[in-house]
Protein backbone atom coordinates (compact mmCIF):
# COMPACT_ATOMS: atom_id res chain seq x y z
CA UNK A 1 0.00 0.00 0.00
CA UNK A 2 1.10 3.32 -1.22
CA UNK A 3 0.91 6.13 1.81
CA UNK A 4 1.19 9.40 1.57
CA UNK A 5 3.64 11.20 4.08
CA UNK A 6 3.60 14.97 3.17
CA UNK A 7 1.72 17.35 0.95
CA UNK A 8 4.23 19.32 -0.49
CA UNK A 9 2.02 22.14 -2.67
CA UNK A 10 -1.14 22.64 -3.25
CA UNK A 11 -2.34 24.45 -6.70
CA UNK A 12 -6.07 24.27 -7.60
CA UNK A 13 -7.33 20.88 -8.41
CA UNK A 14 -3.98 19.63 -7.90
CA UNK A 15 -1.44 17.89 -5.06
CA UNK A 16 2.09 17.60 -5.02
CA UNK A 17 2.27 14.26 -2.36
CA UNK A 18 4.92 12.81 -1.06
CA UNK A 19 4.56 8.65 -0.35
CA UNK A 20 6.22 7.18 2.51
CA UNK A 21 8.49 5.06 -0.59
CA UNK A 22 9.80 8.39 -1.21
CA UNK A 23 8.06 9.14 -4.18
CA UNK A 24 6.78 12.46 -5.71
CA UNK A 25 3.53 12.69 -7.73
CA UNK A 26 1.30 15.10 -8.91
CA UNK A 27 -2.19 14.28 -8.71
CA UNK A 28 -5.16 16.05 -10.67
CA UNK A 29 -8.16 16.07 -9.25
CA UNK A 30 -10.41 18.08 -11.36
CA UNK A 31 -12.00 15.84 -13.81
CA UNK A 32 -12.96 13.52 -10.52
CA UNK A 33 -14.26 16.34 -8.43
CA UNK A 34 -15.93 17.53 -11.35
CA UNK A 35 -17.61 14.12 -12.39
CA UNK A 36 -18.52 13.14 -8.72
CA UNK A 37 -19.92 17.15 -7.85
CA UNK A 38 -22.92 16.28 -10.52
CA UNK A 39 -25.24 14.99 -7.81
CA UNK A 40 -27.14 18.06 -5.81
CA UNK A 41 -26.15 16.61 -2.91
CA UNK A 42 -22.47 16.06 -3.40
CA UNK A 43 -19.87 17.09 -0.70
CA UNK A 44 -17.76 17.02 -3.83
CA UNK A 45 -19.42 20.15 -4.82
CA UNK A 46 -17.19 21.99 -1.86
CA UNK A 47 -14.46 21.20 -3.45
CA UNK A 48 -15.21 23.44 -6.67
CA UNK A 49 -14.29 26.12 -4.80
CA UNK A 50 -10.23 26.66 -5.07
CA UNK A 51 -10.24 28.28 -1.35
CA UNK A 52 -11.75 24.92 -0.14
CA UNK A 53 -9.88 22.57 -2.08
CA UNK A 54 -7.03 24.18 -0.84
CA UNK A 55 -7.95 23.54 2.89
CA UNK A 56 -6.85 20.22 2.17
CA UNK A 57 -5.27 17.79 5.30
CA UNK A 58 -2.57 14.87 6.35
CA UNK A 59 -4.53 12.52 8.14
CA UNK A 60 -1.89 11.48 10.03
CA UNK A 61 -2.85 8.25 11.15
CA UNK A 62 -4.66 7.41 7.73
CA UNK A 63 -1.94 8.89 5.81
CA UNK A 64 -4.28 10.13 3.28
CA UNK A 65 -5.50 13.56 2.58
CA UNK A 66 -8.75 14.84 3.65
CA UNK A 67 -11.13 17.47 3.71
CA UNK A 68 -13.54 18.82 7.16
CA UNK A 69 -16.30 18.02 5.11
CA UNK A 70 -15.49 14.07 5.46
CA UNK A 71 -14.08 13.25 1.87
CA UNK A 72 -10.84 11.64 1.82
CA UNK A 73 -9.22 9.49 -0.96
CA UNK A 74 -7.42 6.29 -1.01
CA UNK A 75 -3.86 6.66 -0.64
CA UNK A 76 -2.94 3.79 -3.37
CA UNK A 77 -5.83 5.73 -5.89
CA UNK A 78 -4.05 8.96 -5.63
CA UNK A 79 -0.40 7.27 -6.09
CA UNK A 80 -1.67 5.17 -9.47
CA UNK A 81 -3.14 8.45 -10.89
CA UNK A 82 -0.54 10.21 -10.18
CA UNK A 83 2.45 11.79 -12.36
CA UNK A 84 6.09 10.33 -11.04
CA UNK A 85 8.34 13.91 -10.35
CA UNK A 86 11.74 13.99 -10.30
Amino acid sequence: MHLIKNIIEIKPYKLLLEFTNGEIRSVDLEQRIMKRSQSPDSKYKDLIDKEYFSSVKLHPEWETIYWENGIDFCPDVLYMEGEPVN
